[in-house]
């Protein structure tokens, strides 16, 4: 369902329109989820370029899109790329939404399981424990 509905969009909005990036980002989320990770990176690196072209390289839209492929690298066990990719997305998110955003929170995170799945374990502890100090401070231990 989700590509029929993206390609009566492309139909109707074209390819480069803001609101085709729900639905190449639905269907690159459901390629992950069935674990489809090498489709879904090339769906997810397709939203990223249309957000990049229509809305800019830090808006949180592009940057959702740069973690989407970094998830789709890591479910093809390719730590280090995606390590990279959480890295630019984490950056981006704290240029954009501050440094104690949820969503900055969670792009520690991916680079701390990055790093994990690399066998950083010291390094990875270290973003996990900056990044529960920072939730606990910001959201509260409860």
């Amino acid at each position: 369902l989700y590509r029929e509905c993206w390609e009566g969009m492309k139909k109707t909005l074209g390819e480069d329109h803001p609101d085709m990036l729900t639905s190449i980002n639905n269907i690159a989320y459901a390629l992950s989820n069935r674990g489809n990770y090498a489709q879904a990176e090339a769906m997810y690196q397709q939203c990223w370029e249309v957000s990049k072209k229509t809305l800019g390289e830090h808006h949180p839209v592009t940057l959702s899109s740069i973690n989407g492929i970094a998830n789709a690298l890591y479910g093809q066990g390719k730590y280090a790329q995606a390590e990279a990719l959480y890295r630019e997305c984490w950056e981006g998110m704290k240029k954009t939404l501050g440094e104690d955003h949820p969503d900055t929170l969670d792009s520690v995170n991916n680079v701390a399981n990055a790093l994990y799945g690399q066998g950083k374990y010291a390094q990875a502890e270290a973003l996990y424990r900056e990044c529960w100090e920072v939730m606990k401070k910001t959201l509260g231990e409860d």
